[in-house]
């Protein structure tokens, strides 16, 4: 009998060393989340321009601004859902990305 395996964890491959976790300065965070702000998908030349102001790689940043869309709709979705149980919203309505911005500004941007 073996015993059962975590749920919701990856088991890492051995040998296969992982790089240390970013840490962001005060000021890059501001400056990503102020981009992230005005646009949630940055164009290959404004992730060039990113990268050199901020003294990250591309792919630090690319890798950010997938991080961060994925909490913004983690968040977009949670708020939705408080939102229907005070009965803003009935059970089966999801107003668009778009929408859903807009009922909630100042917090989001449209994206």
């Amino acid at each position: 009998i073996s015993a059962p395996k975590p749920v919701g964890r990856r088991t890492r491959k051995p040998g296969i060393d992982r790089k240390p976790r970013q840490a962001y300065s005060a000021k890059q965070l501001e400056r990503l989340e102020a981009e992230f702000k005005v646009d949630k998908y940055l164009s290959v030349s404004k992730r060039m321009e990113l990268s050199k102001a901020l003294n990250l790689t591309e792919v630090q940043i690319k890798t950010w601004f997938q991080n961060r869309r994925t909490k913004w709709k983690k968040q977009l979705t949670s708020r939705l859902k408080i939102a229907q149980r005070q009965g803003l919203f009935p059970p089966h309505y999801f107003p668009s990305v778009q929408q859903y911005s807009a009922l909630f500004a100042p917090y989001y941007a449209a994206p």
